[in-house]
């Protein structure tokens, strides 16, 4: 479901709005190769996105008619299913970690002002040992083929984060919150608590918005002052 409503929407044939959202009827029914027996129910949508560990999903019922006339068609054949009530369709989308530049993250995200971005204490952004020197090389983090680079608001675990970096890695690099804000770098806030920048021009966030880099026993590999921030990752 994830690479359903993170990345393959549109190319299997899912209508998707500008924020995201797809109606559960059209996933349920979807017939392509990747969803060949696929036998889920309305109630698994609802477990998955309630047990999501990092609440990942979000439902909502949206108007039929934000949708073409074929999907409208296709849910009022359904019976099973059902969840069309009062031109209304049931919809899930995921809360972040899109490739599909169709979305719209001013729909789908909280963006964040400058004083807010200040405010925030931590922002740090999680990778692996065998990445960093490819960080360091090319400049700065970079959103690779996702909309955004993704971030968390502290380690997996620490004051109730539950998501914005994967469990398993052992690099953390610590993100200058003040002089992003400075440099007007745009964050968003996800619905699960992911904080998200597309960097600034080509999708990278240079090493100069770096306050500290750390492995996972907490040691720094990388220091650099607060306030003048850095040119390099190097040396």
């Amino acid at each position: 479901m994830s690479y359903v409503l993170r990345h393959g929407a549109l190319d299997m044939g899912l209508e998707m709005t500008a924020d995201g959202y797809v109606p559960v009827d059209s996933l349920l029914i979807l017939q392509h190769p990747k969803f060949i027996g696929n036998q889920w129910t309305l109630q698994d949508i609802r477990d998955v996105v309630s047990d999501s560990d990092k609440q990942r999903f979000k439902l909502r019922e949206k108007p039929a008619s934000d949708y073409g006339q074929a999907t409208q068609r296709t849910v009022e054949r359904l019976t099973q299913t059902t969840t069309a009530t009062s031109n209304m369709l049931l919809c899930i989308r995921a809360n972040q970690g899109h490739t599909i530049s169709f979305i719209k993250p001013e729909l789908l995200l909280v963006r964040l002002s400058a004083e807010e971005l200040r405010r925030i204490p931590t922002i740090v952004h999680g990778t692996y040992s065998a990445l960093w020197p490819a960080i360091q090389i090319s400049g700065g983090l970079s959103r690779m083929k996702r909309t955004h680079i993704h971030c968390a608001s502290g380690l997996i675990g620490e004051n109730g984060v539950i998501s914005g970096m994967r469990r398993g890695c052992d690099v953390y690099i610590y993100i200058n919150a003040e002089a992003c804000a400075d440099a007007g770098v745009v964050f968003y806030r996800s619905d699960n608590g992911v904080l998200l920048t597309a960097g600034i021009k080509g999708g990278i966030l240079p090493c100069k918005y770096f306050s500290h880099v750390t492995d996972a026993g907490g040691n720094e590999i990388l220091v650099r002052s607060k306030t003048e921030g850095s040119r390099s990752c190097l040396g």
